[in-house]
This record gives structure tokens, sequence and C-alpha cells, in this order.
């Protein structure tokens, strides 16, 4: 069996929650087999022509599968199943929304540094061009 689907990922769990930050929504969608060819990284028409701004993308994003944070997090701690080719993008983890010390909302993102995986964050009242994807689970 290939390695990749020994990966069991628990979406119902609270997610890592950085300090001084609150969960202000998590789509908890229970248990994820992990393999990048049930994952698809979703752009907005909008995000293609030009740009859409965060709060938009949010409503957008409200009715399709998008992956929460547990999936980030389990991708930041076995970096070696993450796929090759998302090393260019900005892949967002649209299904937990934070609200950060300052009070602004905002979502994880994973990106390659050019040296490691890490994870960043973008506020929700900022603009998405055509670099950021949101990981979506499809059948």
């Amino acid at each position: 069996m290939d390695k990749q689907h020994l990966h069991l990922i628990d979406c119902n769990s609270t997610p890592f929650i950085p300090e001084g930050w609150s969960l202000e929504e998590h789509r908890r969608n229970g248990f994820f087999k992990f393999d990048p060819a049930k994952i698809s990284l979703y752009r907005s028409r909008k995000q293609k022509n030009g740009r859409i701004s965060g709060r938009d993308l949010r409503k957008e994003l409200a009715d399709k599968s998008t992956m929460n944070a547990n999936v980030l997090d389990y991708l930041l701690a076995y970096p070696e199943i993450i796929p090759i080719k998302w090393k260019d993008k900005y892949v967002f983890f649209w299904g937990t929304i934070y609200r950060d010390s300052a009070g602004n909302l905002c979502v994880r993102y994973l990106r390659w540094s050019g040296f490691d995986w890490r994870w960043r964050y973008a506020w929700l009242n900022r603009v998405f061009d055509a670099t950021a994807s949101a990981a979506l689970a499809s059948c």
C-alpha cells in the first residue's frame, strides 16, 4: 500500500490555535484519509481575472468542502506527503477561520519557504489574487 494512504487526519478535533488567537469558525469534517488526488486547489473566477476580497471569497467558499486547519497542521508534521506541485502555491485552509489578538479575522495557509514548509496567515480584509488557492476535498 502507498505510504500516503496510511495517513488518517482527524478533522473533528480542535486545531492548533496560536497564542492570543481564538476560533471564529471551524468546520468539523470527520476523518480524512490523506490522498493528494482527493484534494483540489480552488481559485475563484474573480481571482483568476484579478482579485477578490477575503470576505467575499469566504462567502463564495461557504458551500464548498473546504479543508480545515487540522489538515494544514498534519501536513506540517508530515511534510514528505505534501504534493511537490504545491511548492509554488499558497494553499489556504478556509475550513478554519481565526480571530487574531487584535480582533482581525484571518485564515492560515501553507507555503514553501525555499527550504521548508511553513504556515502563515492572511487577514480576511485583504485581497486574494491568483496565487492563493483554497484546499477542497473532492470526491
